[in-house]
């Protein structure tokens, strides 16, 4: 998962996290049911709080865009026909 935030951006964290996983499962480069990267190791290659990769995490599963996953792997993308 290939991420990269703006911390001059007038768009939070936690958006800019949410927008580009989205993109990436919506493109194919994040394929259904592919483990993503765990919240808080996200939270430490980003260089931000676990409570923003968590709110992100959150906010795309309340979407329908994620499914909660196995403990320490993050949630995979939902399958194709579910999106």
């Amino acid at each position: 998962m290939n991420i990269h935030i703006s911390l001059q951006s007038d768009i939070p964290t936690y958006e800019q996290i949410k927008i580009q996983i989205k993109a990436q499962i919506l493109d194919g480069r994040l394929a259904p049911n592919q483990p993503l990267t765990s919240m808080r190791q996200l939270a430490r290659d980003l260089r931000v709080s676990v409570i923003t990769t968590t709110r992100a995490y959150s906010d795309l599963e309340a979407a329908g865009v994620l499914r909660q996953g196995g403990r320490g792997n993050g949630p995979p993308p939902v399958s194709a026909k579910h999106r």
